[in-house]
């Protein structure tokens, strides 16, 4: 399954209705590009904030024709109008804008008013390989490093996400230098105990193993060849990465070296949050667009 067939199977569903996006600070061309796709598609509705004028030119520049507004000086206004948009039920995801990332973060964060839950925030990128299936990389754009605790969410987080792509039990592996167990490398003793839970229930919905190392996660042949015995049998549907660093640089080695195609969210908020970076290609908003109202219409949130 790929971002195609999300599409489809969401347009397939007779339940379905488009979703409305609230966008912080509207003022990108790339950005009003993949909108215009994702609406002509039937996907969602957008609900652009920032200065009006900026946003109608943009409007009409990219054919954008059925929209709403909300006129916003700054950044921060701006987040705080996106967030509220949510709260108020007049939006059911946020898509970042212009706005900074710290910005946007700020404003659903806040104590009082934000989009703050129980769970922890964590950013998942999935990429589609080449048999047409996706793979999860988490977390390579919220966590900076992560304890166990913190990447106790982080899995929960991709988990629920593959669970609404209709991945019932997707295989993570939690990944380090080495497979095995090691000290000097905290990252493998947070693996083997990320492995170690899942095995005892406190980890529900997928199977978990760790530490493994890159190839042992996606190759059957490398397990084969170094004789590692894992559930995860070189099969894995979710990465989760020692830390933002490491996540940072596989994820964008798969982009731009590997040419896969890509999106992302933020999962752990009251609602998806497409985090999009400055550098991201319409087709990759597009993507990230799909992911989160496929989010949307299939959590049971």
């Amino acid at each position: 399954m790929g971002f195609s067939d999300l599409k489809t199977k969401c347009l397939a569903d007779s339940n379905f209705e488009p979703k409305r996006i609230a966008i912080a600070q509207a003022d990108s061309e790339e950005l009003f590009l993949a909108l215009y796709e994702a609406q002509k598609q039937g996907l969602c509705t957008p609900l652009f904030i920032g200065r009006q004028n900026r946003i109608e030119q943009l409007a009409q520049k990219s054919n954008i024709t059925d929209f709403e507004v909300i006129h916003s000086e700054t950044a921060q206004n701006a987040a705080e109008e996106a967030v509220r948009a949510i709260s108020e039920k007049r939006a059911e995801l946020i898509m970042k804008g212009t706005v900074s990332t710290s910005t946007l973060m700020k404003a659903v964060l806040v104590d009082k008013g934000g989009l703050r839950r129980e769970n922890f925030l964590s950013h998942v990128a999935l990429f589609e390989t080449g048999d047409g299936s996706f793979l999860g990389v988490t977390d390579g754009g919220v966590n900076i490093s992560p304890d166990l605790k913190a990447k106790t969410a982080i899995l929960n987080n991709a988990v629920a996400l593959f669970h609404a792509l209709g991945i019932e039990k997707p295989r993570v592996a939690v990944l380090s230098a080495v497979e095995a167990v090691n000290p000097d490398i905290p990252s493998t003793m947070e693996a083997a105990a990320l492995a170690q839970m899942a095995e005892r229930g406190q980890i529900n919905g997928a199977v978990v193993d760790g530490p493994l190392a890159l190839d042992l996660a996606v190759s059957s042949r490398a397990c084969s060849l170094k004789g590692v015995k894992t559930p995860i049998e070189g099969k894995a549907d979710i990465l989760l990465v020692p830390d933002l660093v490491s996540g940072n640089i596989l994820g964008k080695s798969l982009i731009h070296l590997a040419a896969l195609s890509t999106g992302g969210i933020i999962m752990g908020a009251a609602c998806p949050i497409i985090l999009l970076s400055r550098a991201d290609s319409a087709q990759e908003k597009l993507n990230s667009i799909i992911l989160g109202v496929n989010y949307v219409q299939y959590s049971g949130n």
